[in-house]
């Protein structure tokens, strides 16, 4: 494994984590003081290098905003600490989990990513709690200060009146889209023998007190378990499927679960301990085999839904919820939300190439035929697309664009109550910048 390319998967995650990943090879020095808070030359290295690694272009000022960055959460720390705002270690452990865990993913075992850190997974989640507890407060004490910056009707026209009518570009395309998903079945055969295997290894563990590391590690069909043992670490309430989750959460330590079942296949589960919330367990999963004919069921089933959508038996939305297979859609009628924004109507080119081609060639109101579709996590499926709505480029305006024009609106609202708060929480803190070349930054920080 290429260790320089992987730590740079790393930095980009977030900086937090270079602070323990980065050798310190040199001494370190005081950049600035604010408050009781310090901002170390380690500190700001980081995040000019976090800049860096995600885009940012350096002309000349780029370290000097980064320092500014670094002085904004510093003083939202202090404040946070001043006000008394607290998360619970629940809190932190669920954060720590999920960071670490997307760390993970860019690397090719736990053992390699403890190499490229210099310590033991457990040692180094213990050593990133502090930064991520900061983090957390400071997150806290952003959202507390702009929990009221909402607008009202007549803002929002306000503001979209205030925008010179020459810089309103044209919006481009857009789309809104609903699917069902109907994924091919496992085997009854298949199923059959992978929960009889199941029961036999839970014999194995309860009666023999077989290891069930061992036992995953030789029989368990999840990527990686073949190094883990299973062991799924710590996690947090809706972080795993519900079928899961629920089992886990009714489970005492040391436990043995009957065999569960999920979409993924089936699952044996122990729970390895609790702390409220937080739970870490470790599972032996097996994965049956589709049916041979599992193409042609799903395209089926879905040919028989269109069926009722098309006689008006179901609307597409009401099919969507009583027969989508798309666990992410299924809720919300099958509605295909932007990834980036969480809205429902997405710019056509920001579709992925799959979506893309499908729609592009589709008229308001069509349903397509049943097409092959790949979920998240790999598997074959197969879906049914609706297009629900297709606005063409157009000039923005209050009618069609409230909700674009909404949320600039809160945007530019937000910037002036923080730039409101900052103005005065700068007057109540001690605040020296050390740093060389910033003098921009520092009077503006020096002022009282």
């Amino acid at each position: 494994m290429n260790i320089n390319i992987k730590y740079g998967c790393l930095l980009i995650l977030n900086i937090v984590f270079s602070v323990f990943v980065s050798a310190q090879t040199r001494l370190d020095a005081i950049e600035a003081v604010i408050g009781d808070e310090i901002i170390m030359t380690s500190d700001l290295e980081n995040q000019y290098n976090y800049l860096i690694n995600n885009g940012s272009k350096d002309n000349g000022d780029l370290r000097c905003q980064a320092l500014e960055a670094l002085v904004v959460d510093k003083v939202l720390l202090s404040k946070a600490r001043q006000d008394s705002l607290t998360v619970t270690d629940d809190e932190i452990t669920s954060e720590v989990e999920r960071r670490v865990g997307q760390m993970l993913q860019n690397v090719d075992s736990k053992e390699d990513f403890e190499k490229i850190v210099g310590r033991s997974l457990e040692k180094f989640k213990m050593d990133i709690r502090e930064v991520i507890e900061e983090e957390l407060l400071i997150d806290l004490q952003r959202n507390k200060i702009l929990a009221n910056a909402d607008v009202t009707p007549k803002e929002v026209k306000d503001y979209f009146q205030s925008i010179p009518k020459d810089s309103l570009g044209l919006l481009p395309a857009e789309v809104e889209i609903n699917h069902i998903v109907s994924v091919p079945p496992f085997s009854e055969e298949s199923k059959k023998k992978a929960i009889s295997k199941l029961e036999e290894l839970r014999k194995l563990i309860i009666e023999q007190n077989a290891d069930f590391g061992s036992l995953a590690k030789k029989y368990s069909m999840e990527p990686g378990a073949t190094k883990t043992g299973g062991d799924l670490g710590e996690f947090g309430r809706g972080m795993m499927v519900p079928e899961f989750e629920s089992t886990v959460y009714n489970m005492r330590k040391d436990e043995i679960s009957k065999v569960v079942e999920t979409e993924f296949g089936y699952h044996l589960i122990k729970l390895l301990d609790r702390r409220g919330e937080i739970v870490r367990a470790q599972h032996i999963l097996l994965t049956p085999q589709r049916d041979v004919k599992g193409d042609s069921i799903a395209i089926a089933s879905l040919n028989k839904t269109l069926k009722l959508i098309r006689a008006d038996s179901l609307s597409f939305e009401e099919a969507a919820i009583k027969y989508s297979m798309d666990r992410e859609s299924k809720d919300c009628g099958g509605c295909v939300m932007n990834p980036q924004t969480g809205e429902l109507r997405i710019p056509l080119q920001q579709l992925d190439t799959e979506f893309f081609f499908k729609v592009d060639g589709m008229k308001k109101g069509e349903i397509s035929n049943p097409m092959e579709y790949v979920l998240r996590d790999g598997t074959k499926a197969f879906h049914i697309i609706y297009l629900k709505n297709k606005i063409p480029p157009h000039k923005p305006n209050l009618k069609d664009d409230y909700k674009k024009i909404y949320g600039a609106a809160v945007k530019a609202k937000q910037v002036t109550v923080f730039e409101k708060w900052l103005l005065s929480a700068r007057k109540n803190l001690y605040i020296d910048i050390k740093a060389e070349g910033c003098g921009n930054v520092v009077k503006k920080w020096d002022q009282k």
